[in-house]
């Protein structure tokens, strides 16, 4: 009978040992979604400073799509940065989510923007980069991802 009761006990035991999360991963994978995080928010400013060069050297020079694209690129730039904000206050996936889709959703414009148009080479570059990033913050968010089209 004691037999019978340590090897339930250490079944439990185990069974329960398994099932729970695992510190080191969680861990692990909040420190990958900081690094995301930070590099993301570091490029869009990066990309926002390029992209309003860019179109004050373009043919949208003085319209009201040059203010458009402008306000998008703001929007994206100050998307990330509450991204960035939220990740670092709270360290939660799921409060974070909304501002990473938001991100996203503000990207969208600017993604048509730069596939629809020939800006210079650095800038498109900057853009794939900027894209990517977007692309790996919304895998870790179980958010749908930027086409490349």
């Amino acid at each position: 009978m004691t037999a019978l009761r340590f090897t339930l006990l250490t079944s439990l035991l185990t069974t329960v040992a398994l099932t729970l999360p695992r510190p080191c991963l969680a861990g692990e994978r909040g420190e990958r979604i900081a690094r995301v995080v930070a590099d993301c928010d570091r490029r869009a400013d990066e990309f926002q400073r390029m992209f309003r060069h860019a179109l004050e050297h373009s043919g949208y020079r003085g319209t009201l799509r040059q203010v458009d694209l402008d306000r998008h690129a703001d929007a994206l730039s100050h998307s990330m940065e509450r991204v960035r904000e939220a990740w670092n206050r709270e360290r939660d996936a799921g409060r974070t989510r909304r501002f990473v889709e938001e991100a996203i959703n503000v990207s969208r414009e600017i993604n048509r923007v730069m596939n629809d148009n020939r800006f210079y080479p650095e800038l498109h570059h900057q853009w794939s980069v900027v894209r990517e990033e977007l692309n790996h913050l919304a895998e870790a968010f179980d958010l749908p991802r930027l086409r490349w089209d």
